[in-house]
């Protein structure tokens, strides 16, 4: 008999047990996090998810919270947090988290490295943490839910890939890519900069949406500038991740849209007479599907060339005039020709001026007009 008892014992000190961790019920779950600076105190604003009513589907129950924001300061993040922590229920998980907004007196003065780095530090958080700028208010952008009521795990902060294909205007950027942005020359970040859209309507009234209204441009002590709507269309095409997006424009004095695609950069550095110039290789496919008048293909390559790099130039000259190498040229000095790169480069930049990008070609690889010719579907007698 004591044989069996001590068989018993032995195998229950044998077995493996989780006795110090929580049940997923007894726990809150941080989505996104709001970061604003004032009077000397960091402030920030946890969006904080019910799983139970996100998890099973992507349309949650109709009359369920889905979300509910605290607000916590300090004039550190991490005392910011604690102070959060003195008016929770239970213990909150920080696993989940998606993204993190900065308004503008947060990105200022190297604060958004603090911020950047206070996530980074703690055993829970991950890299693929959406970052973003924004000068509205931080708890009415915390605040807000996806069209259609549909999950809010979904939405453009949390997940900003799901309609990327559909329209590149601005590519977003994770803490990973933040990071790699400010250590690597020429030490300068572009994060998407967002405001509140209040055109939304619904049976029940008005309805805020996020909105991408720009680029917030950060080194790693100051936040350099911010650009919006036509500043920032030339950066559209100096990127490969740019998937799809659409170039208006007036061709024979009418109006044309056209949608370019599958856009491909090169940038090649060249050394010369103590001085980097680069020329500029841009590939895509375009499809021009709304014009107005009796265009050939020839009109419509030519033209798109033009606007292409009057764009492109137009988004160089608007940031060089705010000391901004927007097109990281300096980071392709860097890694294509270090040698002369650390002849004249100055913390991560080398001298750049108007006539640096000396050369753009634009090559059309593919032309087409959707479901039509170059001619009108329609005529006029």
């Amino acid at each position: 008999m004591i044989k069996k008892w001590l068989l018993i014992l032995l195998s229950a000190l044998m077995l493996t047990g989780c006795w110090d961790t929580t049940e997923p019920e007894r726990m809150y779950y941080a989505h996104g996090v709001g970061v604003d600076y004032v009077d000397g105190k960091f402030e920030v604003y946890v969006q904080i998810i019910d799983f139970t009513n996100v998890a099973k589907s992507e349309q949650p129950q109709p009359e369920a919270v889905q979300a509910e924001v605290g607000r916590g300061t300090g004039e550190t993040m991490y005392e910011a947090f604690f102070d959060l922590y003195h008016s929770l229920d239970m213990r909150l998980f920080w696993g989940h988290l998606s993204f993190v907004v900065l308004s503008k007196s947060a990105l200022e003065d190297g604060r958004a490295n603090t911020v950047v780095n206070a996530f980074n530090r703690y055993r829970e958080t991950r890299y693929r943490i959406w970052v973003y700028g924004t000068s509205d208010k931080i708890s009415d952008i915390m605040t807000v839910t996806p069209v259609l009521n549909k999950s809010i795990i979904i939405s453009s902060l949390a997940s900003p890939l799901n309609s990327f294909d559909q329209e590149s205007y601005i590519a977003p950027v994770n803490f990973r890519q933040f990071i790699l942005g400010l250590n690597e020359p020429n030490h300068i970040i572009s994060i998407p900069y967002i405001s509140l859209n209040k055109e939304w309507e619904s049976e029940k009234g008005k309805k805020e949406k996020v909105e991408y209204k720009g680029l917030a441009l950060l080194s790693r002590t100051e936040l350099k500038g911010i650009l919006t709507g036509e500043e920032i269309r030339g950066a559209l095409f100096m990127t490969n991740e740019a998937m799809r997006t659409q170039l208006t424009y007036l061709l024979k004095e009418k109006p044309v849209t056209v949608t370019l695609a599958n856009i491909n950069v090169d940038v090649k550095p060249k050394y010369e007479k103590g001085a980097f110039t680069f020329d500029i290789t841009v590939k895509l496919d375009a499809i021009a599907s709304d014009f107005h008048a009796e265009i050939s293909s020839v009109e419509v390559k030519e033209s798109i060339k033009k606007e292409v790099e009057k764009r492109i130039r137009a988004t160089y000259k608007k940031a060089l005039d705010e000391n901004i190498d927007i097109y990281r040229l300096s980071n392709y000095a860097y890694k294509q020709n270090v040698k002369e790169w650390k002849k004249v480069e100055k913390e991560g930049q080398v001298p750049l001026d108007e006539n640096s990008i000396s050369s753009i070609e634009v090559y059309i690889e593919k032309l087409s007009a959707a479901r039509k010719e170059f001619t009108e579907t329609i005529r006029d007698n």
